[in-house]
Protein backbone atom coordinates (compact mmCIF):
# COMPACT_ATOMS: atom_id res chain seq x y z
CA UNK A 1 0.00 0.00 0.00
CA UNK A 2 0.80 3.88 -0.46
CA UNK A 3 0.76 6.32 2.05
CA UNK A 4 -0.91 9.72 1.86
CA UNK A 5 0.74 12.25 2.21
CA UNK A 6 0.31 14.62 5.25
CA UNK A 7 -1.24 18.21 4.60
CA UNK A 8 1.83 20.33 4.94
CA UNK A 9 5.42 19.72 7.17
CA UNK A 10 3.72 21.19 10.26
CA UNK A 11 1.98 17.75 10.46
CA UNK A 12 3.52 15.69 13.70
CA UNK A 13 4.99 12.50 12.33
CA UNK A 14 3.14 10.32 15.04
CA UNK A 15 -0.32 11.66 13.74
CA UNK A 16 0.80 11.11 10.44
CA UNK A 17 1.60 7.69 11.44
CA UNK A 18 -1.58 6.96 13.16
CA UNK A 19 -3.72 7.91 10.28
CA UNK A 20 -1.62 5.51 7.90
CA UNK A 21 -1.90 2.75 10.77
CA UNK A 22 -5.72 2.94 10.68
CA UNK A 23 -5.68 2.33 6.85
CA UNK A 24 -4.11 -0.43 7.46
CA UNK A 25 -6.69 -2.70 9.44
CA UNK A 26 -5.92 -5.64 10.53
CA UNK A 27 -3.15 -6.28 8.78
CA UNK A 28 -0.13 -7.01 10.52
CA UNK A 29 2.75 -4.09 10.62
CA UNK A 30 4.73 -5.75 13.50
CA UNK A 31 5.93 -9.20 13.19
CA UNK A 32 7.50 -10.42 16.73
CA UNK A 33 8.02 -13.72 18.82
CA UNK A 34 4.84 -13.07 20.84
CA UNK A 35 2.65 -12.78 17.84
CA UNK A 36 1.69 -10.15 15.18
CA UNK A 37 -0.18 -6.89 15.77
CA UNK A 38 -2.18 -4.94 12.51
CA UNK A 39 -2.32 -1.57 12.19
CA UNK A 40 -5.21 -0.39 14.04
CA UNK A 41 -4.71 -2.55 16.84
CA UNK A 42 -1.40 -0.57 17.08
CA UNK A 43 -2.62 2.53 16.35
CA UNK A 44 -4.83 1.82 19.59
CA UNK A 45 -2.16 1.46 21.65
CA UNK A 46 -0.50 4.37 21.01
CA UNK A 47 -3.72 6.68 21.77
CA UNK A 48 -4.84 4.91 24.84
CA UNK A 49 -1.30 5.38 26.41
CA UNK A 50 -1.07 8.91 25.95
CA UNK A 51 -4.63 9.47 27.48
CA UNK A 52 -3.07 7.04 30.55
CA UNK A 53 0.02 9.50 30.03
CA UNK A 54 -2.18 12.36 30.38
CA UNK A 55 -4.03 11.40 33.07
CA UNK A 56 -0.19 10.61 34.83
CA UNK A 57 0.64 14.65 34.59
CA UNK A 58 2.51 14.12 31.29
CA UNK A 59 2.63 17.85 29.31
CA UNK A 60 5.02 19.35 26.69
CA UNK A 61 7.15 20.21 29.13
CA UNK A 62 8.01 16.44 30.88
CA UNK A 63 10.45 14.17 30.08
CA UNK A 64 9.13 10.66 30.08
CA UNK A 65 11.74 7.79 30.22
CA UNK A 66 11.44 3.70 28.63
CA UNK A 67 11.83 1.13 30.35
CA UNK A 68 11.09 -1.79 28.34
CA UNK A 69 12.22 -5.36 27.12
CA UNK A 70 14.43 -5.56 23.96
CA UNK A 71 12.96 -4.55 20.52
CA UNK A 72 9.75 -4.71 21.93
CA UNK A 73 6.62 -3.42 20.55
CA UNK A 74 6.18 -1.02 24.06
CA UNK A 75 8.77 0.67 23.15
CA UNK A 76 7.60 2.16 19.98
CA UNK A 77 4.17 2.34 21.86
CA UNK A 78 6.03 4.36 24.53
CA UNK A 79 7.67 6.58 22.56
CA UNK A 80 4.84 7.69 19.91
CA UNK A 81 2.62 8.34 23.33
CA UNK A 82 5.21 10.74 24.22
CA UNK A 83 5.89 12.92 21.46
CA UNK A 84 2.08 13.35 21.01
CA UNK A 85 2.05 14.87 24.32
CA UNK A 86 4.85 17.07 23.21
CA UNK A 87 7.20 15.12 25.43
CA UNK A 88 10.51 14.56 25.67
CA UNK A 89 12.17 10.93 25.71
CA UNK A 90 14.80 8.74 27.18
CA UNK A 91 15.07 5.38 26.98
CA UNK A 92 16.83 3.80 30.24
CA UNK A 93 17.61 -0.08 29.53
CA UNK A 94 21.05 0.88 28.01
CA UNK A 95 22.94 3.33 26.63
CA UNK A 96 24.56 0.46 24.35
CA UNK A 97 23.44 0.99 20.52
CA UNK A 98 24.87 -2.71 19.39
CA UNK A 99 23.83 -5.20 21.81
CA UNK A 100 20.31 -6.35 22.50
CA UNK A 101 21.12 -8.30 25.76
CA UNK A 102 22.86 -5.58 27.44
CA UNK A 103 20.94 -3.91 29.99
CA UNK A 104 22.81 -1.13 32.16
CA UNK A 105 22.17 -2.06 36.64
CA UNK A 106 19.82 -0.49 38.54
CA UNK A 107 21.80 2.28 39.68
CA UNK A 108 22.76 3.71 36.39
CA UNK A 109 19.14 3.35 35.20
CA UNK A 110 18.29 5.80 38.23
CA UNK A 111 21.39 8.03 37.47
CA UNK A 112 19.52 8.68 34.09
CA UNK A 113 15.65 9.54 35.73
CA UNK A 114 17.86 12.10 37.95
CA UNK A 115 20.19 13.74 34.85
CA UNK A 116 16.75 14.16 33.18
CA UNK A 117 14.36 14.97 35.30
CA UNK A 118 12.43 12.37 34.40
CA UNK A 119 8.17 12.50 35.97
CA UNK A 120 7.42 9.61 34.50
CA UNK A 121 9.09 5.68 33.99
CA UNK A 122 7.13 3.92 31.45
CA UNK A 123 7.98 0.00 32.28
CA UNK A 124 6.59 -3.14 30.37
CA UNK A 125 5.38 -6.19 32.16
CA UNK A 126 9.16 -7.87 31.44
CA UNK A 127 10.55 -5.00 33.27
CA UNK A 128 8.24 -3.95 35.80
CA UNK A 129 10.16 -5.66 38.71
CA UNK A 130 13.79 -3.79 37.26
CA UNK A 131 11.68 -0.35 37.18
CA UNK A 132 10.24 -0.86 40.93
CA UNK A 133 14.24 -0.92 42.06
CA UNK A 134 14.62 1.92 39.59
CA UNK A 135 12.03 4.48 40.61
CA UNK A 136 13.13 3.63 44.38
CA UNK A 137 16.08 4.75 44.38
CA UNK A 138 14.92 7.88 42.15
CA UNK A 139 13.04 8.58 45.86
CA UNK A 140 9.64 8.84 44.66
CA UNK A 141 10.78 11.89 41.53
CA UNK A 142 9.30 9.83 38.97
CA UNK A 143 5.74 8.37 39.06
CA UNK A 144 5.82 4.71 37.62
CA UNK A 145 3.19 3.43 35.08
CA UNK A 146 3.04 0.09 32.85
CA UNK A 147 2.10 -1.02 29.69
CA UNK A 148 0.27 -3.77 30.44
CA UNK A 149 0.11 -5.82 33.39
CA UNK A 150 2.80 -4.67 35.42
CA UNK A 151 1.44 -5.18 39.17
CA UNK A 152 -0.14 -2.95 41.39
CA UNK A 153 2.94 -0.50 41.66
CA UNK A 154 2.50 0.21 37.52
CA UNK A 155 -1.16 1.08 36.69
CA UNK A 156 -1.80 -0.05 33.61
CA UNK A 157 -1.80 2.98 30.89
CA UNK A 158 -4.57 1.63 28.33
CA UNK A 159 -6.91 0.82 30.90
CA UNK A 160 -8.92 3.84 30.83
CA UNK A 161 -11.87 5.63 28.96
CA UNK A 162 -11.80 6.58 25.62
CA UNK A 163 -8.79 8.45 24.23
CA UNK A 164 -8.69 11.97 23.41
CA UNK A 165 -9.13 12.31 19.48
CA UNK A 166 -6.06 12.84 17.38
CA UNK A 167 -7.01 16.65 16.79
CA UNK A 168 -6.43 17.02 20.31
CA UNK A 169 -2.63 16.42 20.25
CA UNK A 170 -0.98 19.89 18.43
CA UNK A 171 2.02 20.31 20.55
CA UNK A 172 5.39 18.86 19.39
CA UNK A 173 8.08 18.55 21.35
CA UNK A 174 11.23 20.24 21.30
CA UNK A 175 13.72 17.38 21.82
CA UNK A 176 12.86 13.89 20.18
CA UNK A 177 15.40 12.13 22.50
CA UNK A 178 17.65 12.09 25.51
CA UNK A 179 20.36 9.96 24.45
CA UNK A 180 22.55 8.99 26.92
CA UNK A 181 26.09 7.26 25.44
CA UNK A 182 29.76 6.91 26.66
CA UNK A 183 31.35 6.56 23.55
CA UNK A 184 34.88 6.41 24.08
CA UNK A 185 35.31 8.47 27.05
CA UNK A 186 33.66 6.47 29.19
CA UNK A 187 31.67 9.58 31.00
CA UNK A 188 28.41 9.15 30.07
CA UNK A 189 26.90 12.08 28.28
CA UNK A 190 23.05 13.01 28.12
CA UNK A 191 22.62 14.24 24.39
CA UNK A 192 19.46 16.46 23.16
CA UNK A 193 18.13 15.21 19.72
CA UNK A 194 15.99 17.80 18.00
CA UNK A 195 12.21 16.68 17.68
CA UNK A 196 11.99 18.97 13.92
CA UNK A 197 14.51 17.02 12.22
CA UNK A 198 13.13 13.29 13.47
CA UNK A 199 9.91 15.20 12.15
CA UNK A 200 10.30 16.02 8.84
CA UNK A 201 12.28 12.82 7.56
CA UNK A 202 8.95 10.53 8.85
CA UNK A 203 6.39 12.66 7.58
CA UNK A 204 8.86 13.61 4.24
CA UNK A 205 8.34 9.68 3.55
CA UNK A 206 4.38 10.40 3.09
CA UNK A 207 4.68 13.19 0.56
CA UNK A 208 7.35 11.19 -1.45
CA UNK A 209 5.54 7.50 -1.67
CA UNK A 210 6.00 6.66 -5.06
CA UNK A 211 4.45 2.82 -5.50
CA UNK A 212 7.54 0.90 -4.62
CA UNK A 213 6.36 -2.54 -3.11
CA UNK A 214 6.69 -1.54 0.75
CA UNK A 215 9.82 -2.85 2.88
CA UNK A 216 10.23 -5.73 5.18
CA UNK A 217 12.31 -4.28 7.48
CA UNK A 218 14.13 -6.70 10.05
CA UNK A 219 15.54 -4.80 13.04
CA UNK A 220 18.38 -6.87 15.21
CA UNK A 221 19.97 -3.36 17.06
CA UNK A 222 18.15 -1.76 19.69
CA UNK A 223 14.65 0.42 19.04
CA UNK A 224 16.33 3.23 21.43
CA UNK A 225 18.91 4.10 18.79
CA UNK A 226 19.82 5.03 15.04
CA UNK A 227 17.33 1.74 13.95
CA UNK A 228 13.94 3.70 15.64
CA UNK A 229 13.95 6.50 12.64
CA UNK A 230 14.41 3.54 9.72
CA UNK A 231 11.58 1.59 11.52
CA UNK A 232 9.25 4.76 11.59
CA UNK A 233 10.26 5.96 7.99
CA UNK A 234 8.79 1.97 7.23
CA UNK A 235 5.70 2.21 8.94
CA UNK A 236 5.01 5.71 6.69
CA UNK A 237 5.80 4.07 3.61
CA UNK A 238 3.13 1.05 4.34
CA UNK A 239 6.14 -1.30 4.96
CA UNK A 240 6.38 -3.76 8.09
CA UNK A 241 8.61 -4.66 10.94
CA UNK A 242 9.96 -7.47 11.82
CA UNK A 243 11.38 -7.41 15.51
CA UNK A 244 14.25 -9.57 16.86
CA UNK A 245 14.80 -9.53 20.59
CA UNK A 246 18.38 -10.63 19.96
CA UNK A 247 21.08 -10.89 17.56
CA UNK A 248 22.32 -14.40 16.30
CA UNK A 249 23.77 -13.91 12.66
CA UNK A 250 22.02 -17.30 11.74
CA UNK A 251 18.67 -16.49 12.92
CA UNK A 252 19.27 -13.25 11.40
CA UNK A 253 19.95 -15.02 8.03
CA UNK A 254 17.04 -17.02 8.40
CA UNK A 255 15.08 -14.13 8.91
CA UNK A 256 16.36 -12.93 5.77
CA UNK A 257 15.19 -15.68 3.53
CA UNK A 258 11.90 -16.65 5.11
CA UNK A 259 10.70 -13.63 6.46
CA UNK A 260 11.48 -12.22 2.51
CA UNK A 261 14.00 -9.18 4.55
CA UNK A 262 13.90 -6.11 2.24
CA UNK A 263 15.77 -3.53 4.82
CA UNK A 264 18.12 -3.82 7.67
CA UNK A 265 20.17 -2.27 9.80
CA UNK A 266 23.21 -3.30 11.74
CA UNK A 267 26.68 -2.52 13.21
CA UNK A 268 29.41 -3.56 11.45
CA UNK A 269 30.49 -6.48 14.05
CA UNK A 270 27.27 -7.96 13.27
CA UNK A 271 27.76 -7.61 9.25
CA UNK A 272 30.96 -9.18 10.00
CA UNK A 273 28.90 -12.28 11.86
CA UNK A 274 27.06 -12.96 9.04
CA UNK A 275 30.43 -13.16 6.44
CA UNK A 276 31.36 -15.58 8.76
CA UNK A 277 28.51 -17.76 9.04
CA UNK A 278 28.61 -20.89 7.34
CA UNK A 279 24.87 -20.98 6.57
CA UNK A 280 25.72 -17.70 4.32
CA UNK A 281 26.65 -18.92 0.84
CA UNK A 282 23.24 -21.13 0.78
CA UNK A 283 21.05 -18.70 2.19
CA UNK A 284 18.73 -16.98 -0.18
CA UNK A 285 19.15 -13.18 0.10
CA UNK A 286 17.38 -12.43 -3.24
CA UNK A 287 14.72 -10.17 -1.88
CA UNK A 288 17.45 -7.94 0.03
CA UNK A 289 17.44 -4.34 -1.42
CA UNK A 290 19.18 -2.40 1.65
CA UNK A 291 21.57 -3.42 3.88
CA UNK A 292 22.81 -0.70 5.93
CA UNK A 293 25.82 -0.82 8.55
CA UNK A 294 27.43 1.36 10.92
CA UNK A 295 28.59 2.26 13.67
CA UNK A 296 32.74 1.76 13.27
CA UNK A 297 34.76 1.72 10.12
CA UNK A 298 34.68 -1.52 8.21
CA UNK A 299 37.76 -3.35 6.75
CA UNK A 300 38.10 -2.71 2.51
CA UNK A 301 38.92 -6.79 2.27
CA UNK A 302 35.63 -7.76 4.43
CA UNK A 303 33.36 -5.19 2.31
CA UNK A 304 34.60 -6.67 -0.81
CA UNK A 305 33.96 -10.19 0.49
CA UNK A 306 30.09 -8.75 1.76
CA UNK A 307 30.22 -7.60 -2.26
CA UNK A 308 29.93 -11.08 -3.44
CA UNK A 309 26.81 -11.82 -1.38
CA UNK A 310 24.63 -8.91 -0.46
CA UNK A 311 26.06 -7.02 -3.71
CA UNK A 312 24.06 -3.69 -4.42
CA UNK A 313 22.39 -3.83 -1.08
CA UNK A 314 25.34 -2.46 0.92
CA UNK A 315 24.71 0.87 2.13
CA UNK A 316 27.77 1.97 4.82
CA UNK A 317 26.27 4.90 6.99
CA UNK A 318 28.62 7.19 9.05
CA UNK A 319 27.47 9.58 11.56
CA UNK A 320 27.61 9.57 15.58
CA UNK A 321 24.73 10.26 18.64
CA UNK A 322 25.98 13.68 18.49
CA UNK A 323 26.09 14.18 14.66
CA UNK A 324 23.27 11.97 13.55
CA UNK A 325 24.32 11.00 10.00
CA UNK A 326 27.26 12.55 8.19
CA UNK A 327 28.58 9.96 5.05
CA UNK A 328 26.99 7.54 2.94
CA UNK A 329 28.82 5.01 1.33
CA UNK A 330 26.11 4.38 -1.37
CA UNK A 331 24.91 0.89 -3.07
CA UNK A 332 27.05 1.95 -6.40
CA UNK A 333 29.98 3.12 -4.22
CA UNK A 334 30.39 -0.61 -3.19
CA UNK A 335 30.76 -1.82 -6.64
CA UNK A 336 33.97 0.34 -6.61
CA UNK A 337 37.21 -1.34 -5.23
CA UNK A 338 38.64 2.30 -4.68
CA UNK A 339 36.11 3.52 -2.55
CA UNK A 340 35.93 1.14 -0.07
CA UNK A 341 38.22 2.62 2.25
CA UNK A 342 36.04 5.27 2.44
CA UNK A 343 32.89 5.94 4.34
CA UNK A 344 31.29 7.66 1.05
CA UNK A 345 30.44 11.58 0.41
CA UNK A 346 27.78 13.32 3.18
CA UNK A 347 24.08 13.58 2.63
CA UNK A 348 22.46 16.28 0.97
CA UNK A 349 21.44 17.92 3.85
CA UNK A 350 25.00 17.59 5.77
CA UNK A 351 28.05 20.46 5.03
CA UNK A 352 31.26 19.15 6.31
CA UNK A 353 34.81 20.02 6.29
CA UNK A 354 38.18 19.06 7.58
CA UNK A 355 39.89 21.21 10.42
CA UNK A 356 43.26 21.55 11.66
CA UNK A 357 42.86 20.29 15.21
CA UNK A 358 43.60 23.04 17.97
CA UNK A 359 43.28 25.83 14.83
CA UNK A 360 40.05 25.24 13.42
CA UNK A 361 41.94 26.11 10.33
CA UNK A 362 40.08 24.16 7.32
CA UNK A 363 42.33 21.93 5.48
CA UNK A 364 42.44 21.29 1.62
CA UNK A 365 41.78 17.58 0.14
CA UNK A 366 44.17 15.31 0.96
CA UNK A 367 44.95 16.78 4.52
CA UNK A 368 44.34 14.78 7.63
CA UNK A 369 42.25 16.96 10.01
CA UNK A 370 39.14 16.74 12.62
CA UNK A 371 35.73 16.38 10.82
CA UNK A 372 33.45 19.18 11.83
CA UNK A 373 29.85 19.00 10.29
CA UNK A 374 26.48 20.95 10.69
CA UNK A 375 23.16 19.51 9.55
CA UNK A 376 20.01 19.82 10.42
CA UNK A 377 19.95 16.20 12.80
CA UNK A 378 22.61 17.16 14.77
CA UNK A 379 22.62 17.51 18.28
CA UNK A 380 21.19 20.92 20.00
CA UNK A 381 23.55 19.96 22.98
CA UNK A 382 24.63 17.99 25.90
CA UNK A 383 22.44 18.16 28.72
CA UNK A 384 23.19 20.10 31.51
CA UNK A 385 26.90 20.77 30.48
CA UNK A 386 26.93 24.06 29.01
CA UNK A 387 31.01 23.82 29.32
CA UNK A 388 31.39 20.63 27.00
CA UNK A 389 28.40 21.55 24.64
CA UNK A 390 30.57 24.67 23.77
CA UNK A 391 33.28 22.67 23.11
CA UNK A 392 31.90 20.31 20.81
CA UNK A 393 29.18 23.14 19.35
CA UNK A 394 31.53 26.45 17.72
CA UNK A 395 30.24 28.52 15.53
CA UNK A 396 27.42 26.48 14.30
CA UNK A 397 29.84 23.14 13.48
CA UNK A 398 29.74 20.37 15.68
CA UNK A 399 33.62 19.49 16.59
CA UNK A 400 33.22 14.87 15.89
CA UNK A 401 36.59 14.10 17.58
CA UNK A 402 36.73 11.81 14.70
CA UNK A 403 40.22 12.04 12.10
CA UNK A 404 40.18 12.04 8.12
CA UNK A 405 40.17 13.41 4.63
CA UNK A 406 38.46 14.04 1.70
CA UNK A 407 40.12 13.37 -1.56
CA UNK A 408 39.16 15.30 -4.67
CA UNK A 409 36.12 13.03 -5.22
CA UNK A 410 34.35 14.33 -1.89
CA UNK A 411 35.17 11.14 -0.18
CA UNK A 412 35.81 11.00 3.76
CA UNK A 413 38.52 8.44 4.56
CA UNK A 414 38.42 8.00 8.39
CA UNK A 415 42.12 7.98 10.10
CA UNK A 416 40.49 7.20 13.90
CA UNK A 417 40.03 9.80 17.05
CA UNK A 418 42.10 12.43 17.72
CA UNK A 419 42.64 10.85 21.23
CA UNK A 420 43.66 7.47 19.79
CA UNK A 421 46.69 8.65 17.42
CA UNK A 422 49.65 6.93 18.66
CA UNK A 423 53.05 9.12 18.67
CA UNK A 424 55.84 6.78 17.84
CA UNK A 425 59.14 8.36 17.93
CA UNK A 426 58.46 10.63 14.75
CA UNK A 427 55.19 9.49 13.27
CA UNK A 428 52.02 9.96 14.10
CA UNK A 429 50.22 6.39 13.72
CA UNK A 430 46.41 6.17 12.68
CA UNK A 431 45.41 3.12 14.38
CA UNK A 432 42.78 2.73 11.78
CA UNK A 433 45.30 2.60 9.06
CA UNK A 434 46.81 -0.04 10.63
CA UNK A 435 43.83 -1.97 11.16
CA UNK A 436 43.22 -2.21 7.61
CA UNK A 437 46.27 -3.81 6.55
CA UNK A 438 45.57 -6.76 8.96
CA UNK A 439 42.31 -6.73 8.37
CA UNK A 440 43.41 -7.85 5.13
CA UNK A 441 45.98 -10.55 5.75
CA UNK A 442 44.25 -14.09 5.37
CA UNK A 443 43.25 -15.46 8.14
CA UNK A 444 42.15 -12.83 10.36
CA UNK A 445 38.78 -11.89 11.07
CA UNK A 446 39.20 -8.66 13.11
CA UNK A 447 41.84 -6.89 14.24
CA UNK A 448 42.10 -3.39 16.67
CA UNK A 449 45.23 -1.25 17.11
CA UNK A 450 45.84 0.66 20.24
CA UNK A 451 49.08 2.12 21.60
CA UNK A 452 51.50 1.12 24.73
CA UNK A 453 54.27 2.67 26.19
CA UNK A 454 57.56 1.06 25.92
CA UNK A 455 60.34 0.23 28.01
CA UNK A 456 61.59 3.70 27.67
CA UNK A 457 58.44 5.62 28.32
CA UNK A 458 57.68 6.38 24.41
CA UNK A 459 54.53 4.45 22.66
CA UNK A 460 54.67 1.49 20.91
CA UNK A 461 52.21 -0.02 18.68
CA UNK A 462 50.24 -2.67 20.11
CA UNK A 463 47.64 -4.65 17.92
CA UNK A 464 45.17 -7.62 18.95
CA UNK A 465 44.14 -9.92 16.09
CA UNK A 466 41.05 -12.15 16.06
CA UNK A 467 41.82 -15.34 13.65
CA UNK A 468 38.96 -16.99 11.59
CA UNK A 469 38.12 -20.41 12.54
CA UNK A 470 41.07 -22.91 11.92
CA UNK A 471 43.18 -20.04 11.10
CA UNK A 472 46.77 -20.29 12.13
CA UNK A 473 49.13 -17.08 12.20
CA UNK A 474 52.59 -16.32 13.49
CA UNK A 475 53.36 -12.34 14.70
CA UNK A 476 56.30 -12.45 12.32
CA UNK A 477 53.95 -12.49 8.53
CA UNK A 478 51.64 -10.14 10.12
CA UNK A 479 54.55 -7.53 10.79
CA UNK A 480 56.35 -7.94 7.40
CA UNK A 481 53.10 -7.55 5.76
CA UNK A 482 52.40 -4.01 7.99
CA UNK A 483 55.77 -3.26 7.01
CA UNK A 484 55.37 -3.74 3.23
CA UNK A 485 51.89 -1.71 3.15
CA UNK A 486 52.77 1.12 5.21
CA UNK A 487 56.32 1.83 7.23
CA UNK A 488 58.75 0.32 10.06
CA UNK A 489 56.83 2.79 12.15
CA UNK A 490 53.58 1.05 12.00
CA UNK A 491 54.82 -2.29 12.30
CA UNK A 492 53.26 -3.66 16.40
CA UNK A 493 55.83 -4.14 18.79
CA UNK A 494 53.02 -6.67 20.07
CA UNK A 495 50.80 -8.80 18.74
CA UNK A 496 48.29 -10.67 20.76
CA UNK A 497 45.28 -12.65 20.05
CA UNK A 498 41.80 -11.89 21.56
CA UNK A 499 38.53 -14.05 21.08
CA UNK A 500 36.70 -11.14 20.22
CA UNK A 501 37.80 -7.45 20.22
CA UNK A 502 36.44 -5.93 23.20
CA UNK A 503 33.71 -2.51 21.92
CA UNK A 504 32.41 0.03 23.47
CA UNK A 505 29.03 1.26 23.42
CA UNK A 506 28.91 2.86 20.34
CA UNK A 507 30.64 -0.44 18.58
CA UNK A 508 34.11 0.60 18.19
CA UNK A 509 37.31 -0.62 19.41
CA UNK A 510 37.57 -0.39 23.44
CA UNK A 511 41.21 0.87 23.47
CA UNK A 512 41.33 1.64 26.98
CA UNK A 513 40.31 -1.83 27.73
CA UNK A 514 42.19 -3.23 25.16
CA UNK A 515 44.95 -1.68 26.92
CA UNK A 516 44.34 -2.91 30.70
CA UNK A 517 44.39 -6.03 29.23
CA UNK A 518 47.50 -6.12 27.08
CA UNK A 519 49.63 -7.28 29.97
CA UNK A 520 47.29 -10.40 30.38
CA UNK A 521 46.91 -11.87 27.18
CA UNK A 522 49.74 -14.08 25.26
CA UNK A 523 51.58 -12.86 22.51
CA UNK A 524 51.24 -14.29 19.28
CA UNK A 525 54.48 -16.64 18.73
CA UNK A 526 56.86 -15.26 16.46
Amino acid sequence: MTASPPPDERTHYVLALLAALDRRGAEAVLRRPAGPIGGRELGDRVRRTAEGLRRCGVTADTTVAVLTEANAAETLVARYAAHLLGATVVHVRSPHPGQLAVQSPVAVQAGILADTGAGVLVVDPACAAQGTEVAALAGGAVTLAGLGDCGAAAPDLTAGGDPTPDSGYLVPPESALLVHTSGSTGRPKGVRKPFGAWNRAVTATFAAADGTDPATFLVVTPLSHSVALMVDVTLAAGGTVVLHERFEAGETLRAIAVDRVTDTFMAVAQLYALLAHPDLPGTDVSALRRLVYGGAPASPSRLAEAVTYFGPALSQSYGSTESGRITQLSPVDHGKTEFLDSVGRPFPEVTLRIAEPGTGRELPPGRTGEVLVRSPGMMTGYLADPGLTAEALRDGWLHTGDLGHLDDAGYLRLAGRIGDVIKCRDTKVHPAAVERVLLSFPGVADAAVYGMPGADGLEQVHAAVVLRPGATCTAGPLREYVRAALTPMHVPARLVRHDEVPRTESGKSDRQRLRSLDATVPALPE
